[in-house]
């Protein structure tokens, strides 16, 4: 009988010990960032530096704001993580402050940091994540990235359904037509840059229906006056950040008058940071941009 005891408590023993094993398996992440990166945790991770606004709205946006112990110095949204501590970014990147902070992760752009400068943060047991998106499939992948990251996949997941929703919900209000939006994201003053193809801007313009008056550039590119004049786009959407009166600085811009988009005052001043950061309110972007070109509000269907 003792002998049957024993081997009933040693095979008690070794499923316990499978059953760790699997708990401890299934804790762990693995995720690739979006430079390739192989990025792997013994659990998911609990403290966070989000460096950019973009990845800093994420996980507000899957309920992980309670992760954060810092955030990127532009990072401003939602207006609750404001109460947190500002790091700066880029080149100015200050390793010895954010150790002190005892992250497990770190959220990073494509930005000026060194390669020096992630290194020793490496060294030092932070996992750096780099995060980049330009189109809407990338915001896609950034959020079941970071999602992965924190063990809320299905969060994430939500919030891409939400978005696609949204995108759809508007497509299909919209007919196609051949009219075309001019994407002003940098001002005269500082040098005209505009949206080309393979940006979730563009993309933007295809869920309502138009065309990117800049279709055949690729990113975002300087351009001229005089290109925006000889392209005369039907409406023009203002992503620079420049106040109320950006607007009007446009409508009475020399040799801009005889613009279509100028004579029928269609010059939308759109919310800046939701439309040029690939994350989550790209989704309400969607939105507001429908609702200035339609001039009707939009109501999603019911289910």
């Amino acid at each position: 009988m003792s002998k049957k005891i024993v081997s009933l408590f040693l095979v008690l023993l070794m499923c316990i010990g499978m059953c760790n094993a699997a708990i401890a398996q299934d804790a762990a992440v693995s995720v690739t960032d979006m430079y390739g990166r192989e990025i792997v945790l013994d659990e998911p991770a609990k403290r966070i530096i989000a460096m950019t606004p973009a990845d800093c709205e994420i996980l507000c946006a899957i309920g992980c704001e309670d992760l954060l112990v810092a955030r990127g110095e532009y990072c401003d949204y939602p207006e609750s993580i404001l109460a947190l501590p500002s790091l700066t970014t880029g080149g100015n990147l200050n390793v010895e402050e954010i150790l002190a902070l005892e992250p497990q992760v770190i959220l990073m752009g494509d930005m000026n940091q060194s390669a020096e400068q992630v290194q020793q943060l490496e060294d030092n047991g932070v996992k750096v994540v780099v995060s980049q998106s330009t189109d809407i499939e990338g915001v896609y992948t950034a959020i079941r990235m970071i999602s992965a990251l924190v063990g809320k996949t299905d969060a994430g997941e939500q919030v891409i359904a939400d978005m696609q929703n949204t995108f759809t919900a508007i497509s299909e209000l919209c007919e196609k037509s051949d009219k075309t939006i001019y994407f002003e994201v940098m001002p005269l003053e500082w040098g005209l840059w505009t949206a080309g193809a393979q940006t979730f801007m563009h993309e933007l313009a295809h869920v309502c229906g138009m065309e990117n008056a800049f279709a055949d550039l690729i990113d975002w590119q300087p351009i001229s006056q005089e290109q925006v004049i000889e392209r005369d786009p039907d409406y023009i959407v203002l992503v620079t950040g420049m106040g109320e009166t950006a607007a009007d600085e446009v409508l009475s811009r020399d040799g801009w008058e005889d613009m279509k988009a100028v004579q029928n005052k269609l010059v939308f001043n759109a919310d800046s940071y939701a439309m040029t950061r690939p994350g989550p309110r790209l989704a309400q972007s969607a939105i507001d941009l429908y609702e200035f070109l339609y001039n009707t509000e939009f109501v999603e269907a019911a289910e």
